[in-house]
């Protein structure tokens, strides 16, 4: 049954497709409409209100009615109607059974979202599912969809224009259609960092935090305080805090394998305490081997895309490469070890380490340190032992992978911001990397103050359209073929802080200072420009 409230009388219109349409005068508001419903169907169809209830779809406009004492035959005539849609008329105890489910849809908006009130027309994308499109004038919407229960793991990605120009597009977590709560989607300015409208309730320039597979994002402060905020209804709440937690600058918060988030420490000893998410507790995990594994404060680390594990480059004064597991393997409990044949130039405490991904495997694949406090070449491939670049200390540089691609294509890297001759800087070093099984070193190409802006803590982001230099309270773009600079973005963030990738594609920026060296308790949101919109099938 379709359901139209606030019109001009209550009436049974007719059929409209396959079910019956009802115009209705009472507001959709404390439960009038349903009552003006029963209260018309009791009428209608010569039966007693008691005789009537609403079986599916009390906050929807489509509803499955249920009722006793009257049928099929009596049902038509007095409804004048040749064909009945989701009406069960029951003498007995059989049941008006749901065939959908309604997903309600919560679209997050920016904070200050006065430029989007120029959306004319919204795309809503389920995968798997479909494509569909609807006008609207600004943001006086909600969305409310009618689908098959299913078990099925899907996303829905909302997408607002003005005309043909996209303002804002955001993306859920996977979520089933067997959902009764409301699916949240951020949606934010493509491009740019996008303010989320809600402040946290911790004021803390040292905050960490990490992305929990399947669950939402756990929020550590340097008090042992954490926040959860789930990934599907983007609702946050307090859970357990960890007791005496180490220094922010000790070690790692990271996503586990199992969905849990591991805080791992190593600058005093080696250690690890698992956030379990389920159970909302901190335990003490016993890494087997780490007494034997010297204290290395400074050290750069990289997290293995599986959350099965955890590497430590140098550090200290020490220049081999640890392994921490972050969930029992199948030799036993998570150990931490000294890998073989790993070592770095020097213990370049205050690198930076990272991951170069390929598209097909690990063919070509490689692990790299960039700068540290030591004077040595900027970037260090840790498997071939070998280093390129100027020769300096150069802590604080962070890298980003300009490229995906597959082992036989060549890829970018691009380093800077960081603290190079003592001073915060604004040069940038790019490597191009050959493919795989050539042998060849990387090739080193200067950017001298590229980055138009100091950065001495500098993050980055990528998309498929440009590459953004984030810190200093400004959100640097730069076309990702040419390096060539596009127009200064602004940005909360001056220093510290954390980012995070989410599973719907944009990256969590939260913690920090602002330009004033104040705390921040705002999380921006960078989301990525994206091709033109899709198009609905024709």
């Amino acid at each position: 049954m379709l359901v139209v409230p606030r019109s001009s009388r209550s009436r049974v219109v007719g059929v409209h497709g396959d079910r019956i349409k009802v115009q209705l005068a009472a507001p959709p508001v404390d439960g009038a409409a349903n009552a003006a419903l029963v209260e018309l169907f009791a009428s209608v169809l010569e039966v007693g209100k008691a005789d009537v209830d609403i079986a599916h779809g009390d906050a929807s406009r489509r509803k499955c009615v249920r009722v006793l004492g009257i049928d099929v035959a009596q049902a038509r005539a007095r409804l004048g109607l040749v064909a009945l849609a989701c009406i069960a008329f029951l003498s007995g105890s059989a049941a008006c059974k749901p065939i959908t489910t309604d997903l309600l849809v919560d679209v997050i908006l920016p904070e200050s979202a006065t430029d989007l009130e120029a959306t004319n027309n919204v795309s809503v994308v389920l995968d798997p599912g479909n494509t569909s499109q609807f006008e609207t004038d600004g943001l006086d919407f909600s969305l409310e969809l009618e689908l098959d229960p299913s078990s099925t793991l899907r996303t829905l990605a909302l997408y607002l224009a003005q005309d043909e120009e996209l303002l804002a597009w955001g993306r859920t977590a996977e979520f089933t259609l067997e959902r009764r709560d409301p699916v949240g989607v951020f949606v934010g300015r493509p491009g740019q960092l996008s303010t989320y409208p809600l402040a946290l309730d911790v004021e803390d320039d040292a905050l960490m935090g990490t992305t929990v597979a399947g669950r939402g994002i756990v929020l550590l402060a340097s008090s042992g305080a954490v926040t959860f905020i789930d990934e599907i209804s983007w609702e946050a709440e307090a859970a357990a805090t960890l007791a005496n937690p180490p220094a922010a600058s000790d070690g790692a918060f990271v996503g586990d394998a199992l969905g849990g988030a591991a805080r791992v420490r190593w600058a005093e000893s080696i250690g690890m305490d698992r956030f379990d998410v389920g159970e909302d507790e901190w335990i003490d995990v016993e890494l087997a081997g780490a007494s034997t594994i010297a204290p290395r404060p400074g050290a750069s680390w990289w997290a293995d895309a599986t959350g099965t594990a955890l590497f430590v480059f140098g550090g200290g004064e020490e220049t081999d490469v640890v392994a921490i597991d972050l969930v029992s393997t199948e030799d036993g409990p998570p150990q931490a070890r000294l890998v073989p044949d790993l070592e770095l130039d020097a213990p370049r405490r205050g690198a930076w380490a990272g991951h170069v991904a390929r598209e097909d495997g690990d063919d070509g694949e490689l692990t790299y340190v960039c700068g540290g406090e030591d004077e040595v070449e900027l970037l260090r491939v840790v498997e071939s032992g070998t280093s390129v670049g100027p020769v300096g200390a150069w802590p604080g540089a962070r890298c980003v992978q300009l490229d995906r691609g597959p082992a036989d294509v060549t890829i970018r890297l691009l380093c800077g911001g960081g603290i190079r001759a003592e001073m915060p800087t604004s040069d940038a070093v790019e490597f191009v990397l050959g493919p795989a099984g050539t042998g060849l070193p990387p090739i080193v190409v200067d950017h001298p103050g590229l980055l138009g802006l100091a950065m001495s803590d500098i993050r980055w982001f990528v998309d498929d359209v440009a590459v953004y230099a984030q810190g200093e309270t400004a959100l640097q773009p730069f076309d990702l073929a040419t390096l060539a600079p596009a127009l200064v973005l602004p940005a909360l963030r001056a220093s510290g802080g954390f980012t995070v990738e989410l599973p719907s594609g944009a990256t969590l920026l939260a913690g920090g200072s602002d330009g004033m060296g104040i705390p921040s308790t705002r999380m921006q949101l960078f989301v990525p420009a994206l091709p033109p919109l899709p198009q609905p099938p024709s």
